[in-house]
């Protein structure tokens, strides 16, 4: 990748930046990335960190002068207060500076630290994912870093547009509460035109007066599916039930002349029996084979191993090597492409070096 080749990104960790810091990697800037944060997997620290320089967090904060110096952006994470002092800012004009904090600069709750797992709790997002009847659950690994990560990314860019216009570089403030808000937004929409709070659902996707379902036992796995208000795409697949001798009242159904949203949820769990005793006697290929060809809107569920080894998706070149001191993994490849296309060349997971062994930004490059 070579959109942003050139540019120096100093990236000063702690969860929030570095999914944003990785993301400039992929684009092509030099960066060279310090980490308080504990330390993670050994998975955990590829995933996030390669495609980075990695250094020694310094004794002595005033060690970054002279990487800073020679900087385009600063990505600096206070999930756990502020790093640079401001002093060691002045004079740097041309500078991008984005600061991801938990929570938003000026309010009652700035400076204030957190984790992912409080960031998700906040925002929501552990309020709706679950059975109603069970504690809350938070989604897998550590979303809320990842989804500030993507705002700090796209705010460096943003200011770095401003800077080709205007020659001079800015302080970008990200909140990580914020950022992860942003993928609730469907609640907050919700509230606002209707005033009703959402809840967790379980496998239910809650609309009118009922819910349906969205993830289905097939023979082989498991497929997601909802019956929803498209007449269209209920006929298709209450026809291929019918060659099948197994549509029972859904043959009945005017599809037209109905809302599912406003059926019964009596009703609705009657007919999604006879959905559920078709799919579980076939396989996720067949299903979804019929699902591409006449439109049923039916997406296959697949498992770690079978996302690895497809060949559709080493097709689309969606995995690319990442190479270490303890082997080679394969890990997805960056979000952006351009040009004539090709295979993503392989990027390295580099050991960490002392702060001192870094002989400036010329050597990296």
């Amino acid at each position: 990748m070579s959109q942003l080749q050139g540019l120096r990104v100093l990236e000063l960790a702690d969860g929030l930046v570095d999914l944003g810091g990785r993301m400039l990697a992929e684009l092509g800037a030099t960066v060279v990335s310090l980490s308080r944060g504990a330390p993670r997997t050994a998975a955990q620290e590829i995933a996030w960190r390669h495609g980075k320089h990695r250094a020694s967090w310094p004794d002595d904060i005033s060690d970054l002068a002279p990487l800073l110096q020679d900087a385009d952006i600063l990505l600096e994470d206070r999930r756990r207060g502020a790093i640079i002092p401001d002093a060691m800012l002045l004079g740097h004009d041309r500078l991008i500076h984005v600061v991801a904090s938990p929570y938003s600069a000026s309010g009652p709750r700035s400076g204030h630290a957190a984790t992912d797992l409080t960031l998700m709790a906040q925002s929501g997002l552990m309020h709706i994912t679950g059975d109603p009847d069970r504690p809350p659950l938070r989604l897998p690994g550590e979303q809320a870093y990842a989804l500030t990560g993507i705002q700090v990314a796209t705010g460096a860019l943003m200011a770095l547009h401003a800077r080709h216009r205007t020659g001079r570089g800015q302080r970008v403030d990200v909140s990580a509460l914020q950022a992860t808000t942003l993928a609730n937004y469907r609640e907050a929409i919700m509230y606002e035109w209707t005033g009703r709070i959402g809840g967790r659902t379980g496998n239910r996707l809650v609309r009118g007066k009922s819910g349906v379902r969205q993830v289905w036992p097939c023979a082989d796995g498991y497929v997601t599916w909802s019956m929803i208000d498209n007449p269209n795409m209920m006929r298709a697949v209450v026809k291929v039930l019918e060659q099948h001798d197994a549509a029972g009242e859904l043959a009945q159904v005017d599809w037209a002349g109905i809302l599912v949203a406003d059926m019964p949820q009596d009703v609705i769990d009657r007919w999604e029996t006879i959905i559920e005793g078709f799919f579980a006697r076939h396989t996720k290929a067949q299903l979804g084979e019929w699902s591409l060809t006449l439109g049923w809107g039916l997406s296959v569920i697949h498992d770690l191993d079978e996302v690895r080894d497809s060949d559709h998706l080493a097709a689309r070149g969606l995995f690319v090597p990442i190479a270490s001191d303890a082997g080679t993994v394969a890990l997805p490849a960056p979000l952006f492409g351009h040009g004539a296309g090709g295979p993503v060349p392989a990027r390295m997971f580099r050991a960490e070096q002392a702060l001192d062994e870094f002989a400036g930004w010329g050597a990296l490059e």
